[in-house]
């Protein structure tokens, strides 16, 4: 059994996280264009379903529950619904992007102070992260696939931790050396 919450270590999750970090922070300074902008979202619409499910893993944990296979897979694909939903709102109302500028901002800004006091520069207040509204971005919802695709196969290979495999109860019930 995987440990919770180490869906954000495997591989696509990590390539999202680096592509996505790459991109904002390098490649739209050097060629901001609709091709960089697509990478963005396509990245993070793999990464942070990922990321939410491995938020809600570690609480499960934290209560002493761990999450089954179908647990898992309900919180999946709430995690990418909510994604696609917060994707398709921010590009579309504005009142949504407003929040969604502002909520990022008040989110980042902690990690800001931290950096400001280890360079010396005076620490500022929350700002607001960029984004541009554009409806074309929608077109990249299909990359939510991916990140359901990699979870599903990370619940058949997981099996169900709170009830435990038909293998492991019936091995774990019968007496050393008798078959049920």
């Amino acid at each position: 059994m995987r440990a919770p919450g180490d869906v954000v270590l495997h591989p696509v999750a990590l390539s999202a996280l680096a592509i996505w970090i790459i991109n904002d922070h390098l490649l739209k300074g050097l060629w901001g264009n609709g091709l960089t902008g697509k990478l963005s979202d396509v990245a993070s619409l793999v990464f942070v379903p990922l990321l939410l499910v491995a938020v809600v893993e570690l609480l499960a944990q934290a209560r002493g529950r761990a999450l089954g296979q179908g647990a898992l897979r309900a919180v999946g694909v709430t995690a990418a619904a909510l994604t696609g939903l917060v994707m398709a709102t921010i590009n579309l109302f504005e009142p949504f992007a407003w929040l969604y500028r502002h909520g990022l901002g008040l989110l980042q800004w902690p990690f800001l102070i931290v950096s400001w006091l280890g360079s010396g520069q005076a620490v500022g207040g929350p700002g607001m992260v960029d984004l541009t509204m554009d409806p074309t971005d929608l077109w990249t919802l299909p990359a939510l696939i991916l990140p359901l695709g990699l979870l599903a196969r990370r619940a058949r290979r997981r099996g169900s931790p709170d009830a435990g495999s038909a293998v492991e109860r019936t091995t774990a019930s019968a007496p050393i050396g008798v078959r049920r």
